[in-house]
């Protein structure tokens, strides 16, 4: 699935979790795209991880990287000197943050909906349908009518 950008481009939702994962681990950090006519012989990747406080480019990747594994090459670029298992497990750390990441948005999301459903001016709520395939009904006291 695709999230509209803020210059109007369409981005790939786990690159924009990325990029707010990318933020949270460090505050200096921020994952930017190269549009194709900005791109020079150093940057062919059309992703960069850039260190704000550095001004410079921290690492490149591009689009047929799997989320997970940009993270955790970031994760891996903090030690020098990093073995297998450590990279394994910076992998497996990166998933998880980003499996969290999207559970935090449906939970955000839930939450507007039961919000949206406890302040509706409507007379009645239409919950869903019930084992009889019958649909359910509240009331503006949120009490069951049908």
């Amino acid at each position: 699935m695709f999230v509209p950008a803020d210059d109007g481009r369409w981005v790939d939702e786990n690159f924009a979790r990325m990029a707010e994962v990318v933020h949270d681990y460090d505050n200096h950090l921020e994952l930017r795209w190269i549009p194709p006519d900005k791109r020079t012989r150093e940057d062919k990747k059309p992703y960069v991880i850039w260190d704000t406080f550095y001004n410079k480019a921290v690492l490149y990747a591009s689009e047929i990287e799997k989320p997970h594994e940009i993270l955790a090459r970031l994760f891996l670029a903090d030690n020098a000197n990093a073995s297998v298992l450590q990279r394994l497990e910076k992998e497996e750390a990166a998933k998880k943050l980003l499996d969290q990441k999207a559970f935090m948005e449906k939970l955000e999301e839930a939450h507007d909906k039961a919000n949206f459903l406890i302040n509706t001016p409507l007379h009645y709520i239409k919950l869903g349908k019930n084992s009889e395939g019958r649909q359910i009904k509240m009331d503006e006291t949120r009490r069951r009518i049908s």
